[in-house]
């Protein structure tokens, strides 16, 4: 109690309330598609907040709010698949966070919007990758995948998950693997940060309090799956996506 009390001027703010109202969107993607909510939520927090303290409250968001079903998918996974992608993406994400987190915020503001509009860009088309599943083609991605997301705090997940949606393997294989290589990602990147002393109390406590808002919107998205059709899904979330971009390229 005594924490909290010395903590409250520095969570009770105008900027945690609107992370409240960004985060339940965020969950609301997140449950309808099974990744993108921290796409979303990332560029907001990081001008509410500023690009780290925002990027390390959200990636506390995604491993907690959905820790259930990542723990579900560790076990399902195909380990085969996912190892190949995760371990590079795990040392890229651990050497870019170094420089992610001494670089100036607004270089890292513009990287940010610039790798927002090319993930999206990127999801838009639908490209599917479609060649051999060889080893050095999941180090790649995970590489660059990695990279993107320790150097500039961008979730380019969906760069991965496009690789394990080209596998044979059964769909909820396919789910396993997609979730158990985000969870990795997400301990690494939380792992990283705590490293270089980036959490304070008040950040840990702020996500305390947005959490449960970002896990009342991944129930509404998964019960907006059976109602709400793809393509205004799309729709909505990509404009939101390069319009946030746009806005962290001018500001």
């Amino acid at each position: 109690m005594d924490v909290f009390l010395q903590n409250f001027h520095d969570i009770w703010t105008l900027s945690l309330l609107l992370a409240a109202c960004i985060a339940l969107p965020a969950g609301i993607i997140q449950g309808y598609a099974g990744f993108g909510g921290a796409l979303f939520a990332v560029p907001f927090f990081a001008l509410l907040f500023g690009p780290v303290p925002g990027f390390s409250i959200v990636v506390i968001l995604m491993l907690f709010g959905q820790s259930h079903v990542f723990s579900q998918a560790i076990v399902k996974a195909n380990w085969r698949e996912v190892a190949p992608l995760v371990g590079p993406s795990t040392i890229c994400i651990t050497l870019g966070l170094l420089f992610f987190v001494s670089a100036e915020p607004s270089f890292i503001r513009g990287g940010m919007g610039i790798f927002i509009l090319f993930i999206t860009v990127f999801m838009i088309f639908g490209w599917r990758y479609n060649g051999k599943r060889r080893v050095l083609v999941g180090v790649c991605t995970g590489s660059v995948a990695g990279g993107i997301t320790g150097s500039f705090g961008v979730p380019a997940f969906p760069l991965s998950a496009i690789y394990f949606h080209s596998s044979a393997s059964p769909p909820e294989i396919i789910r396993a693997n997609v979730l158990a290589a985000l969870a990795c990602n997400l301990v690494v990147g939380i792992m990283g940060l705590s490293l270089q002393g980036v959490y304070t109390v008040a950040m840990v406590l702020q996500a305390l309090f947005v959490g449960p808002v970002f896990i009342m919107g991944i129930y509404m998205g998964r019960y907006l799956f059976g109602l709400a059709p793809t393509a205004w899904y799309r729709i909505v979330t990509y404009g939101i996506l390069i319009c946030t971009a746009l806005i962290l390229l001018t500001s």
